[in-house]
């Protein structure tokens, strides 16, 4: 059986962050491949680009380990992660399907609308900083439910933000800019213009 991992996000713009992420969580839970999976425009956040645009610059640095889901895009309303988990597990009902998420937002997760669904799947949740063992502990749903979380430490690991890619955007600052961005991501939007104004 194939074993998938599912990386949701923005990506406004996928920097090499994200790409070192999908690897290396590709290489220790021996995942066949990972799967970015891109909001669409219903997805209400300051300074989002079109979810095609998005959607280009990850399949620009498609491989043999990393590929693109366009299954939350075209949407006339906004999906709930439950509702994504629900139409990813349909589309790929043959494998063993994780999803990744932020340590944070695995936090947040008991507060979101059917949150014992969205824990009936298998989690990989990427540490930084608190450690999962004291998130686990401090909530009883995902006590319950520990047996289906996995930890990812990317302590060690590059972290640059969406967000400071387009600051540096704007700053012309083309040497972080290099150090941050695929080349083929960066040429991306460098050919359409993109972020010049956008906080």
């Amino acid at each position: 059986m194939k074993k998938y991992g599912f990386f949701g996000g923005s990506f406004n713009p996928p920097t090499i962050a994200h790409e070192r992420l999908a690897e290396n969580i590709s290489e220790k839970f021996n995942l066949d491949k990972v799967y970015f999976v891109p909001v669409g425009n219903y997805y209400n956040k300051a300074g989002l680009i079109d979810e095609k645009k998005r959607f280009d610059m990850l399949k620009s640095i498609k491989n043999d380990k990393i590929d693109v889901l366009d299954i939350e895009l075209n949407s006339k309303k906004k999906l709930l992660t439950v509702d994504a988990f629900e139409l990813i597990n349909k589309k790929f009902s043959s494998s063993e399907n994780y999803f990744i998420l932020g340590g944070d937002n695995l936090e947040k997760l008991p507060s979101w609308k059917n949150s014992d669904k969205c824990l009936k799947n298998n989690i990989i949740a990427i540490q930084r900083g608190r450690k999962l063992d004291n998130i686990i502990a401090e909530n009883k749903l995902l006590e319950k439910n520990k047996n289906k979380i996995f930890e990812f430490n990317a302590n060690n690991l590059y972290n640059y933000s969406s967000t400071e890619v387009r600051r540096a955007i704007q700053n012309k600052d083309s040497e972080i800019l290099s150090k941050m961005l695929n080349k083929k991501v960066y040429f991306y939007i460098e050919k359409n213009n993109l972020y010049k104004g956008v906080e």
